[in-house]
Order: structure tokens, then C-alpha cells, then sequence
């Protein structure tokens, strides 16, 4: 339409410091509009070897958690100019490799979240990965990460209920194939060793991160002779669901039951009563790493570094002293 070569109008379209006579630019870019023309991101990537795409891979996006640290690296990813890919994995091996497999093709950055330790296998080829990889929790894999101090996390969580006067504490574990889950169970052992206070094995249940689960977790406790004093559960999602669920089956929280939670998402303020839980800064989590993931896409590949965040304890209703 423009009457110039491809070449020209390419040099025109991507801003080119090739020299091109006004007359010509102009006829180009009156073309450009009349025929609604956007650059294909995708083909100028190929060319220049490059792509301003960065991969989020989340298990869940309907955990407030990771919706928090998503936003954390979108904020910073989009005033750097970068496009934020979304791939929600629903704690998928398979579909986890597929969207690793995908965002290779295009030669992505990847920021992985979510701690495992059974996806080492399976994402044991992202060594060889094109483009920087930023992973967000406990990993093997040989990448920069963020870390979140789950052990001294559980620890402070637990600590709390012991100085509250309580001794007969239950865990409720989220599934310990989760290096998260692993790491906050770690930490709930090392407390009550420390204060010379057994773990009785009816008083740890394993469940799943989520609220149904919590309440299902409060129903196997709820069977328990006597009932425990106090919970402590791996994330605030099991603390709701087990708070809710005390007060369907007449449990008062926390007159019988003081219960603490992990992360302190946006409603553990709402539930009633307010939870006491361990405060992370999601966001700035997310920040931190979309930060580690531009300096290395900038600068090239650096030696692996591992930025550590440790949770402040956050007291609220849901605990209180023995009496």
C-alpha cells in the first residue's frame, strides 16, 4: 500500500535508525493506520533472538496467596514493559511439564512458585532452558530463588501457643510432598522438642492447603480424647476451615480451641474471630522475584543467589492464654 519494500517498512514500523526520507516514513505510517497494522510481537521476537514474555507458573489461582505474589510480578514486569504469562497448574505434574514445555518455545523467563519436593524430576530440564528462571520457595533445581522461612515461621507459630500455656497442640499439615508443608511441619517439631513437649500422633493431620480441608482436619481432631487446646495449621486456609468448622460442631474459638494460621492472606482478618497467623509480604515476595528474574534477563545468567524472607508473628482473636 505504502509502495516500499518489506525491508523499509520494517524499518519504519520498528524505528529503525536506518536512514528513510520523510516522504517515505509518512506513506508507511498513514498505511500502518488505515490497515489497523500491530507489529507481530512473536516473529520480531524470533529475529532479534529475544522475547519480553515472563512465565508465572503458580499451582492455584485461587489461593489469595499466590494471586498476592502474582501481582507482586506483574507490577514490577509491566513497568519494565514485559508481558506476565498465567499458568495455572491445579498442582498438575503434567500440566506444570506442558506449560515449562510451552514457555521454552518461546523462550520465556519463568518465575516458579510453590515448593516441591517431588517436581524435581520433571522440571529437571529447565537447567537447559533458554531464558533466566527464578523459582520462588525450596527447590533443588540450581536456580536464583526467593525463600520463605517456613521452619522459623512454624517455630514462632508454635512458641506462641506454648508461652499462651498450651501442651496439648495439633498440626495440621498441609500435603508433606510440598516442601512448604514439609518445612512448617519441621518447624512445629523443633518448637515443642524445645520446650521438652511430646507430638502425640493423633494430634498431627495431614490435609490438602485448602479450607475444606482444614474442616476436615478439625473433624478427625474433633474425635479426640481430650480435645486439643490449641492448633496450629500449615497455612490460614486450614485455620478458616477449621475455625468454621468448630463452630458448626460447638467448638468456641478460642474458649476451647486457640488456633493460629501461616501466611496471613487478606481474610484472615475477615473470619470470626480475626486469625492469629504468621504475616508474609506476598506482594513483596512477588516483587523480589520479578527483580532477581529482569537483572538476569538484562545482564545475562549470574551465579544462583537465594534471597531469604522471614514472616513476623501477628496476633488476633483466634488465640488467647489457658486458663
Amino acid at each position: 500500500m505504502a509502495g516500499v519494500s518489506a525491508t523499509t517498512a520494517s524499518r519504519v514500523l520498528s524505528g529503525s535508525d536506518h536512514p528513510v526520507a520523510a516522504e517515505v516514513r509518512r506513506r508507511v505510517l498513514e498505511a500502518a493506520r488505515e490497515l489497523d497494522f500491530t507489529p507481530n510481537a512473536y516473529a520480531r521476537g524470533l529475529s532479534k533472538g529475544e522475547f519480553r514474555i515472563i512465565g508465572l507458573v503458580i499451582p492455584d489461582i485461587l489461593d489469595p496467596y499466590f494471586v498476592e505474589i502474582a501481582r507482586g510480578v506483574e507490577d514490577l514486569a509491566s513497568a519494565e514493559g514485559y508481558l506476565v504469562v498465567l499458568c495455572n497448574t491445579d498442582r498438575q505434574a503434567a500440566k506444570e511439564r506442558k506449560y515449562v514445555e510451552e514457555l521454552r518455545a518461546m523462550r520465556a523467563g519463568v518465575v516458579l512458585t510453590g515448593g516441591g519436593i517431588d517436581r524435581e524430576a520433571h522440571l529437571a530440564d529447565l537447567v537447559s532452558h533458554p531464558a533466566p528462571i527464578v523459582v520462588i520457595g525450596r527447590h533443588e533445581l540450581p536456580f536464583s530463588s526467593v525463600q520463605i522461612d517456613n521452619v522459623q515461621g512454624a517455630i514462632d507459630a508454635t512458641e506462641h501457643l506454648i508461652r499462651l500455656g498450651h501442651r496439648r497442640i495439633a498440626f495440621l499439615s498441609g500435603p508433606l510432598t510440598s516442601a512448604t508443608a514439609a518445612d512448617r511441619w519441621e518447624g512445629f517439631r523443633r518448637a515443642m522438642s524445645h520446650y521438652g513437649l511430646p507430638v502425640d500422633p493423633d494430634l498431627v493431620v495431614e490435609s490438602d492447603f485448602s479450607t475444606g480441608g482444614g474442616a476436615r482436619g478439625l473433624q478427625t481432631l474433633a474425635k479426640v480424647d481430650p480435645l486439643p487446646t490449641a492448633l496450629f495449621a500449615a497455612n490460614d486456609h486450614m485455620a478458616i476451615g477449621a475455625i468454621r468448622e468448630a463452630r458448626r460442631l460447638g467448638i468456641e474459638i478460642p474458649g476451647r480451641l486457640s488456633v493460629v494460621g501461616f501466611n496471613d492472606i487478606a481474610s484472615a482478618c475477615e473470619v470470626d474471630p480475626p486469625l492469629s497467623t504468621i504475616h508474609l509480604p506476598l506482594r513483596e515476595i512477588g516483587r523480589m522475584a520479578g527483580d532477581l528474574l529482569l537483572r538476569q534477563i538484562k545482564n545475562g545468567r549470574q551465579p544462583a543467589a537465594a534471597l531469604t524472607v522471614r514472616g513476623e508473628l501477628v496476633v488476633r482473636g483466634s488465640t488467647r492464654e489457658l486458663a
